[in-house]
Formats: structure tokens, sequence, C-alpha cells
């Protein structure tokens, strides 16, 4: 249930699948993504934070003490974050094939997500985000 409640929070339609199997690529695979076993989901730092789960986070928030804070504590949070949905839970149950250590929602607006797996690919769809930001009021 907290994994759906993860892709419920971060996730749409097709992509669903694929974060998932981020996730679970994450915890089988602690020291793969640089990430030591850490999630790092952005929701799950808002969800801390008692706020909209997806309102942009700043580098004061990912410091916020909870247990629910996968930015600094590794493996699952203690529960659910959020209600999942069917998806969610299919997808939990079911992840897609993939590799995929990072995903980086590029338009706010359309929920394009892309997938990464390795760091340096990662770090250019984060870049396209921040471009996005900036000529979008969207952030």
């Amino acid at each position: 249930m907290t994994i759906a409640s993860l892709v419920e929070a971060e996730g749409r339609g097709d992509d669903m699948p694929k974060i998932a199997r981020v996730i679970y690529n994450r915890l089988e695979n602690p020291g793969t993504a640089g990430t030591t076993g850490r999630l790092e989901i952005d929701a799950t730092v808002n969800y801390a934070l008692g706020r909209n789960l997806g309102v942009a986070i700043s580098s004061e928030d990912l410091q916020v003490d909870s247990p629910y804070n996968t930015r600094v504590n590794a493996g699952l949070p203690p529960g659910p974050i959020e209600a999942p949905g069917d998806d969610a839970l299919a997808a939990a149950l079911a992840p897609a094939d993939g590799d995929w250590y990072y995903y980086v929602t590029v338009d706010l607006r359309t929920g394009e997500t892309k997938f990464a797996e390795n760091y340096d690919e990662f770090l250019r769809y984060k870049a396209e985000f921040r471009t996005y930001c900036e000529t979008s009021d969207a952030c």
C-alpha cells in the first residue's frame, strides 16, 4: 500500500508502472543510484510538511525532520502518504520492466515525465525542468 501511495502521488497514467519500477529498483539496489537506499520522493517531503503533495520543494524543505522524508531516510516511509487508486495499486503489484533509477516531470501542465537510467541523464532532464519553470507560471 505504501508503494502504491507513492505511485499515486508521483505519477499518472502510463507512467505509474515506470514510477513503481524506479521505487523497486532503488529499494532492491540501494547503492546503484547513488542514493544509498533513499527514495528521494518529493511528495513525501510535502506530506511531512503537511501540504499539497504536488508543491515544488525548496532546499530548506528537504531538511524536514520526519520519518516520511525519503530525501534523508532510507527505505519506505512508515506508511502510505495518500489513498492509492486502482491504477497505482496495479502499478505497485506489476511494475514495468526497466533499469530506471530516476524520473523528472518536465512539464507540470501535461504531466510529461522522463525516466533515466543514470545520473547524467537525470541531470539533463532536471535542467529541462528548470528551463520549463523559467518560462512557465506552473512552477
